[in-house]
C-alpha cells in the first residue's frame, strides 16, 4: 500500500511539472521573479554608497547649522555682558541691582518666546510639507522632561549669581567656562561620546586658553595709564583680585558648572531619537516648555524668598528698566541658540563653541572700551580658537559623534545585513508553490 502511494505521489508531481511547463504564463512569472530578486540585490548594493553620501551631506549640513547657532549665541553673549554690566553698575547711592532669584525666574520664563517660531512652522505654510510629519514626543513627555531640566538649569543659574560677589571674576570665569570638559566627560557614559586623540587635545588646548584669558584679563579702564604706548599697556598684566575668594564661593561656582554641564548633556539625551525628522523644531518646542514649567515649579518660591527676607522682590530703578528687559530677552535668546546647537549637533560641540565668548568679549572690550589686552590673554584667545577648530574638524571628519546600540551604519555592516537577509530566501513563486504542495499532501 505504501509503494502504491509513493508511486502515486511521484506520478502526480510529474503531471504537475508537465502542467507548469505547458503553461507559459506560470513559467514566465517564475523567471520574472528570479530576475527581480537578482536585480533587487544589485540595486540594494548600489544604493548603499548613495545612502552613505546622502547621510554624510545631512550630517555636514546639520553641523554647519549648529555652528551658525553657536556664532549667534556668542554674539548674543558678548552683547548681554555689556548690558548686564550697565544694569549692575552702582547708582548714586552706591547700590547695585542684585536679585539672582528674580532674574533667573524672569529669564527662564521668557523661554516661551521659542513657541513663536515653532507655531509659525507648525500651523502656517512656512513649514511646508514637513509640518505634517508626526512629532516624536508627546506634550506630556516634553513637559515632564522640561521640569527636570528646569531644576538643573535654575540651580546652575542661581548658584552662579550667588558666587559672583564672593569669588574673583577671573577664577570664576575660568572654572565656569571649563564646563566644556565636564560636558565631554558626562557625555561619554550618557551619550556614548567617542573618545579621539584630536578631541582630547582640542579640549586641553581650549581649557588652557580659557585659564590664560581669565587669569590675565584686560585691566580695568581706571588701570589703563594715560600718555603711554600700546605696548606699555599691553604688558601691564592684570592679576587676579586677591581680596575675593572664599571656599563657599568656589564650591558654589563648581556646583553651578557641574549643573550646567549636566543640563546641556541631558538636554541632548532627551532629544535622542531616530524618528525625529525636524530636531530644530522639536528643540524649540522643548525650550518653550521650559518657559511654561518655570512659574509652575518656582512660582511659589518667589514669595517665600520675599517674606523670609532672603531676597525681596524688586524691579530695577525706572532708568534701568530698559536694560532689565533687554538683558532678559538677550539671555533667553542666547540659551535658545545654544540649545538649538545641541539639538543639531551634540552638547560637547556646543559647549566648546560657547568658550569663544571669551575672545569675543576681548575684541568687544578693545573696540568699545579701548581695553588693551596683555600678551598671555591674546595667546589664550588663540588657544581657545585653535581648540574649537580642532574639535569642529573632528566632528566633520567622523560625522556623528555618538554611539548607537543598533548601529549598522558602516558599509560592511550594511552589506552583511543585506547578504544575510537575501541568502537562502526562495523567490516568491517558489514559496507559494511549496505551500500549495504542502496543502495538497495534507
Amino acid at each position: 500500500m505504501g509503494n502504491k502511494h509513493t508511486c502515486y505521489m511521484i506520478s502526480r508531481d510529474f503531471v504537475t511539472l508537465d502542467c507548469l511547463r505547458s503553461d507559459k504564463k506560470v513559467m514566465e512569472d517564475g523567471y520574472h521573479s528570479i530576475n527581480t530578486v537578482a536585480v533587487r540585490k544589485e540595486s540594494d548594493a548600489a544604493s548603499i554608497p548613495e545612502d552613505e553620501a546622502r547621510s554624510r551631506r545631512a550630517i555636514i549640513i546639520s553641523r554647519c547649522l549648529a555652528l551658525l547657532c553657536v556664532l549667534f549665541a556668542v554674539i548674543d553673549w558678548v552683547v548681554l555682558a555689556e548690558v548686564i554690566q550697565k544694569l549692575q553698575e552702582p547708582d548714586e547711592k552706591g547700590e547695585s541691582y542684585n536679585k539672582p532669584m528674580f532674574l533667573c525666574f524672569c529669564i527662564r520664563t521668557t523661554y516661551v518666546i521659542s513657541f513663536i517660531p515653532f507655531l509659525l512652522w507648525k500651523f502656517t505654510p512656512l513649514g511646508g510639507q514637513g509640518r505634517r510629519d508626526p512629532e516624536p514626543f508627546s506634550s506630556l513627555y516634553m513637559f515632564t522632561r522640561a521640569c527636570i531640566l528646569n531644576v538643573l538649569g535654575y540651580i546652575s543659574g542661581y548658584t552662579w549669581y550667588m558666587s559672583l560677589p564672593i569669588t574673583s571674576v577671573s577664577a570664576n570665569t575660568a572654572i565656569y567656562m571649563c564646563a566644556c570638559a565636564a560636558v565631554f566627560l558626562i557625555s561619554i557614559p550618557v551619550l556614548r561620546e567617542k573618545i579621539t586623540v584630536i578631541k582630547v587635545l582640542s579640549l586641553l588646548i581650549c581649557c588652557t586658553g580659557i585659564v590664560l584669558v581669565s587669569l590675565f584679563s584686560a585691566p580695568d579702564q581706571a588701570d589703563v595709564k594715560p600718555n603711554t604706548t600700546f605696548t606699555d599697556n599691553l604688558l601691564d598684566v592684570h592679576q587676579p583680585d586677591k581680596n575675593k575668594g572664599s571656599v563657599l564661593g568656589y564650591v558654589l561656582v563648581l556646583i553651578s558648572m557641574f549643573m550646567y554641564a549636566s543640563y546641556e548633556v541631558f538636554y541632548g539625551y532627551l532629544l535622542q531619537t531616530d524618528q525625529d525628522k525636524h530636531p530644530a523644531m522639536t528643540s524649540l518646542k522643548l525650550v518653550g516648555y521650559l518657559g511654561i514649567s518655570t512659574p509652575v515649579l518656582f512660582g511659589l518660591a518667589l514669595p517665600i524668598w520675599h517674606f523670609t527676607g532672603w531676597e525681596t522682590l524688586e524691579l530695577p530703578p525706572p532708568d534701568r528698566m530698559t536694560l532689565f528687559f533687554v538683558s532678559i530677552i538677550l539671555d533667553a535668546t542666547f540659551n535658545i541658540f545654544l540649545l538649538l546647537a545641541i539639538a543639531l549637533s551634540n552638547p560637547t560641540l556646543a559647549s566648546v563653541g560657547q568658550s569663544l565668548a571669551l575672545p569675543g568679549s576681548m575684541v568687544a572690550d578693545l573696540i568699545i572700551h579701548h581695553f588693551l589686552m596683555p600678551y598671555p590673554a591674546l595667546i589664550g584667545a588663540g588657544c581657545v580658537f585653535i581648540g574649537f577648530c580642532g574639535f569642529v574638524y573632528e566632528e566633520l571628519k567622523h560625522g556623528g559623534s555618538h554611539g548607537s546600540s543598533n548601529d549598522a551604519s558602516t558599509e560592511e555592516d550594511r552589506r552583511a545585513l543585506l547578504a544575510s537577509s537575501s541568502e537562502g530566501s526562495p523567490p516568491p513563486y517558489a514559496e507559494s508553490s511549496l505551500s500549495d504542495e504542502n496543502t495538497n499532501v495534507a
